[in-house]
This record gives C-alpha cells, sequence and structure tokens, in this order.
C-alpha cells in the first residue's frame, strides 16, 4: 500500500486553524454546559430551601421526636401533585425509618433514604422511578438539643436536565458548524494568502525555463507587503547581482578577445613576412623588436583587464580604515618626479582627518590614475591641482589640470572600457582606456561617485570623485 501523499501547506493550514479552533470551541461548550449545569443545581437548591423554609414551621418537634399532623391536614398544592412542580417531603426518624410521607410520595416506588452526616444538611442527586430527584435533608433537633429526626425535601429536575440536554445538542451543534466553517474559511484564506507563493512558482518556472538568461525577475507588487515580497525583492537583488557578474565575466572575454586580436594579428603578419625570404640581421633585429612592443602592449592590456575585473568584483573589509589625505600625498608625491621632469607644477591640498572605511589598495589605484592621466595628457609648462576636502559629509577628491580638455560627448564617454579621445595630444600617449574604467568600478564598488567637467578642447580637465567618510568615534 502506497503512502498518503503530503497535503499542500493550504489543507494543512486550514486543518490546523479547525483543530485549533475545535479546541477553543470545545473547551467554549464545556465551560458553558459545565456552568449552566452549577446554575440549574443552585436555582433549583434555592427552590428546595424555600420550600423546606415553608415545611419546618408545620412540624412540632420534641423530645420524643417529630409529629407531623400539622403538615398532614395542610391545604399545601405542591405536596399534593406528581410532576415536575411537585414537592416531595418526608419526615425520617433517627435511625432513617419514614416516619411521615406527604400524599404525593405514597403512590410512587420506594426513595431510598439518605441521611447526612454530623450535623450539616445534606443535598443530593439521584434517580427515582426513572427521573432526576434533587433532595434536601435537614436534620431537625429538640428543644434539648438532641437530633429528634429529619425533614427530606425533593423535587424532580426532569425539566432542568432537558434544558441541559438541549444546551449540549445546541452547543454540540455550534462547534461542529463553527469548524466546518472555520475549515472552508481557513482553505479560502490559506489559499488566498499562498497565491504569490504559486505566483513567484510560476514565475520561477518561467525563469528556469528560459535557456539560463538572468534578465528576468520574480514579481514582487503584491497587494501587501509582507515577509514573501522581501523574499521576492532579495531574491531579484541576488538574481541581479549573478547577471551583473555573469554579465562582467561576458565583458571580459568579449574585450580581451577584441583587444588581442589586432597586436595577434599584426604579430601573425609581421612573423609571415619576415619568414617568406631570406633576410639581412638587421631586418629580422627589427622586426623582432616589433614584436616585442606588440607583445608589451597585449601584456599590458590583459593587465588592465585584470585590474578592471578585480575592481568590478571588489571585496570590501567592513573593519578597514583609511585616511585618505594621507594616501593621497603619498601617491602624488610619487608622481612628482615624473610631473617634474615634464615641466609641470604639482599642487596638492589634504585637510586633514578625511578617514574611510576603506582599503589602501584600491584607492591608491584611483588616486594613481586620475593624477597619472592629468599629469601625462597636460603639455609642459602646465599644472595640476589636486584637493582633497569634506563636502555634505563626504569625501571629495578633485584633480584639475591645465592639460588637452574635451567636449561634452567625449566627457560621457570617457568612463567606458577602451575608450581614448580621438585627439592628437591623447593619441600620442600609450594607454590602453582601461584607467578610469577602473577608477569608476572601485569607487561604485565603495557606494561613491565618479565624474568629470571640462571648459572644452585644450582648456584643461577637472575629475571628481565623491566617497562616504567615517565620522565622531567610527
Amino acid at each position: 500500500m502506497s503512502p498518503l501523499p503530503p497535503l499542500p501547506i493550504s489543507a494543512r493550514l486550514a486543518l490546523w486553524y479547525a483543530l485549533t479552533l475545535l479546541l477553543l470551541l470545545s473547551a467554549f461548550a464545556v465551560f458553558c454546559y459545565v456552568g449552566f449545569h452549577a446554575a440549574a443545581h443552585r436555582s433549583f437548591d434555592r427552590h428546595l430551601d424555600h420550600e423546606l423554609e415553608a415545611v419546618v414551621p408545620l412540624l412540632a418537634v420534641g423530645e420524643g421526636g417529630v409529629d407531623a399532623g400539622a403538615l398532614a391536614s395542610t391545604a399545601a398544592v405542591a405536596t399534593r401533585l406528581d410532576g415536575p412542580n411537585a414537592t416531595f417531603v418526608r419526615v425520617l426518624t433517627p435511625d432513617g425509618d419514614v416516619a411521615f410521607a406527604s400524599q404525593n410520595v405514597r403512590g410512587r416506588p420506594p426513595l431510598g433514604v439518605a441521611l447526612p452526616e454530623g450535623g450539616d444538611a445534606l443535598r443530593a442527586s439521584r434517580e427515582w422511578a426513572g427521573e432526576p430527584l434533587r433532595s434536601l435533608v435537614e436534620p431537625l433537633r429538640a428543644p434539648s438539643g438532641a437530633l429528634a429526626g429529619y425533614v427530606e425535601v425533593s423535587g424532580v429536575e426532569w425539566s432542568r436536565h432537558r434544558e441541559l440536554r438541549d444546551l449540549g445538542r445546541t452547543l454540540a451543534l455550534g462547534v461542529a458548524l463553527g469548524v466546518l466553517f472555520a475549515l472552508g474559511a481557513g482553505w479560502w484564506l490559506a489559499r488566498r494568502a499562498l497565491r504569490p507563493v504559486a505566483v513567484l512558482t510560476d514565475a520561477a518556472g518561467r525563469l528556469a525555463a528560459d535557456g539560463g538568461r538572468l534578465g528576468g525577475r520574480l514579481p514582487s507588487d503584491f497587494e501587501t507587503r509582507d515577509e514573501l515580497t522581501d523574499l521576492a525583492e532579495t531574491f531579484n537583488g541576488l538574481l541581479a547581482r549573478l547577471e551583473a557578474s555573469v554579465a562582467r565575466e561576458r565583458r571580459f572575454t568579449a574585450n580581451a578577445a577584441h583587444e588581442l586580436l589586432t597586436p595577434l594579428a599584426t604579430l601573425r603578419s609581421e612573423a609571415e613576412v619576415a619568414l617568406r625570404r631570406e633576410r639581412e640581421p638587421e631586418a629580422y633585429r627589427e622586426t623582432l623588436g616589433r614584436v616585442v612592443e606588440d607583445v608589451a602592449e597585449m601584456t599590458g592590456t590583459v593587465q588592465g583587464l585584470l585590474h578592471l575585473a578585480r575592481a568590478e568584483s571588489l571585496e570590501k573589509t567592513p573593519d578597514a580604515r583609511l585616511d585618505l589625505g594621507a594616501l593621497v600625498r603619498q601617491r602624488a608625491g610619487r608622481l612628482r618626479p615624473e610631473a617634474a621632469a615634464r615641466g609641470l607644477a604639482l599642487d596638492v591640498s589634504a585637510e586633514p582627518d578625511v578617514r574611510l572605511a576603506a582599503e589602501a589598495g584600491p584607492l591608491a589605484e584611483v588616486v594613481d590614475n586620475l593624477v597619472g592621466n592629468a599629469v601625462k595628457y597636460t603639455p609642459p609648462g602646465g599644472r595640476v591641482s589636486v584637493r582633497l576636502g569634506h563636502v555634505d559629509g563626504s569625501a571629495r577628491l578633485e584633480v584639475e589640470d591645465t592639460g588637452a580638455g574635451f567636449d561634452e560627448a567625449t566627457c560621457e564617454r570617457l568612463f567606458d572600457r577602451f575608450f581614448r579621445a580621438d585627439t592628437p595630444e591623447v593619441q600620442a600617449e600609450p594607454g590602453s582606456g582601461l584607467g578610469l574604467a577602473i577608477v569608476k568600478a572601485i569607487v561604485e564598488g565603495y557606494s561613491g561617485e565618479v565624474g568629470c567637467a571640462s571648459p572644452g578642447p585644450g582648456l584643461g580637465a577637472t575629475f571628481w570623485v565623491l566617497l562616504p567618510c567615517l565620522h565622531g568615534s567610527d
């Protein structure tokens, strides 16, 4: 026999909801039933107390016993009736023998005797001729204090028992209907609450069947914001990071192939030309020199691509602390000899206590690229100014030069991979076009911003970086 398949979550939630409500309603029904039962007994006991108060004055209690003559001759209707309104009275001797019984007792089956223990009254419930009977037995004492006998007042409780049975049936029916309603409502609510799960499952299935594409996203715009919305947004964030990672890998592969293809083709062409016929040693040395230059260019391209890949997948250390002012002065100082050799003035102005939650290595590469580019593309006699300070709670690094400059269209593309401005000043200098892309990747990796501005070609340029800095005791 195969095991039963597991129930859906909505069915399990509905069953648990119905079971919980069943327990609560059952407890409430039992509480109501027991409370009503006790209240009915208390009400009937007060009725018996009232009847006892009416009977006792009709009894003559003496040292020789109890005389019920006055009670026997009374015209009380209750002691003559037989039914729910009847009151059954008996006078008992101290030994429990029946000394007197009201008229309505004589025509019924014998009733057993129950005597109280000690001097207190006795209240007892029992059956008499198939009917529920409630009795109150009160000791009677002579003037001397001796026990003269007992008076027993009883009444049939069948009407109250019927009311209790009706109440029990009503409560049971109410519990059953409540549980059935709870089961249906719980099923509907669970299905409604879990509808986003079905939507997410369907969307995830379509993503899985979409040939490995990562551009799709799970829906997160449900009627209300809850844990499933957070789950969908978290998963979408994961997909976005995976998509960005895959895109980086694809760009790296495409860029590497594109940038290495031209030097490799040139290298092969030069080698093939050199091998077509015998040449002088000087021609071979010239060809080998160009091969070395091409290899050096490819090496620089590969190194730049590796730096860019590391920058795009930057791993930050949470407890890293960096004095950016000291780093800027150090890195700019290393470029001062090159600037002097080119006939440039290099000014550095850094405010103290500019601290970041960052590592020195990546930020050193940012400073080297920005200041190095400014020195490279500024003609002799020019000036490069490096400034660092606080701006609206952020650290702002500016590198201004009097160099080549650029127009607005060029500004929009300067941080693209392998882009180099198509001007003689720029093309005359060696470079791979990856430096500013590396700067942008590192700065954005630290939740910063990077930008540039220029009045126009030949009028210099300013590159700036904004990074969140630490405050107080951080």
